[in-house]
C-alpha cells in the first residue's frame, strides 16, 4: 500500500488525505446557503479561528487533543 503513495505527487496526498480535507466540517446539506449553516462557518469556521490567537489556540488545543474535525 505504501508504494501507491510513493507514487503518487505530493501535492495529489495533501488533498486526498491532509488536513484541510478530513479535518474541517464544510459540507453543506442539501439548498445551501441555509442561514444558519452559513452562520455557523462564519462564526466557528476555520479562518475565522484563525484570524486571533485565541483561536488559534483552539485549534492546536483540538489537534493536540486528538479531535476528529477540528472546527467547521
Amino acid at each position: 500500500m505504501s508504494f501507491l503513495l510513493n507514487s503518487v505527487p505530493k501535492f495529489l496526498q495533501i488533498q486526498i488525505g491532509g488536513l484541510y480535507e478530513t479535518s474541517i466540517r464544510t459540507i453543506m446539506r442539501n439548498h445551501f446557503p441555509r442561514p444558519n449553516e452559513r452562520r455557523r462557518i462564519l462564526r466557528h469556521g476555520w479562518k475565522k479561528r484563525m484570524e486571533t490567537p485565541a483561536g488559534r489556540r483552539v485549534l492546536m488545543n483540538r489537534i493536540l487533543k486528538g479531535r476528529w474535525v477540528y472546527s467547521h
